[in-house]
């Protein structure tokens, strides 16, 4: 199976797909998004003890979680999370662009 992961040039986010082919950021709904094979990123074929995603331990990262603010690609405004609210339903007061995720 093609391992795939992605990265949005605009709001940085990342995420992994094992089979679907993505055109736009889930999160922003930019076009410009980078594709990253899963051999372009690895060096070894085993996985090494932990180097994990520690997933429900509090990690931030890669699958680590939503974000914790949403943040104007544009002029960097900062609004809180919603939860269940994805970000890109948030548009900035300043640019009325829709916001992306950020740490």
């Amino acid at each position: 199976m093609d391992k795939k992961r992605y990265q949005c040039q605009i709001c940085g986010f990342q995420w992994y797909s094992p089979r679907k082919e993505y055109a736009k950021c889930p999160d922003c709904d930019s076009e410009q998004i980078e594709l990253i094979t899963m051999e372009e990123t690895s060096t070894e074929s085993t996985p090494q003890p932990g180097l994990g995603r520690n997933r429900g331990q509090g990690a931030r990262g890669m699958g680590g979680g939503p974000p914790r603010v949403c943040k104007c690609p544009q002029c960097g405004y900062e609004a809180p999370k919603t939860q269940g609210v994805p970000c890109r339903n948030t548009k900035c007061p300043k640019c009325d662009i829709p916001l992306c995720g950020a740490d």
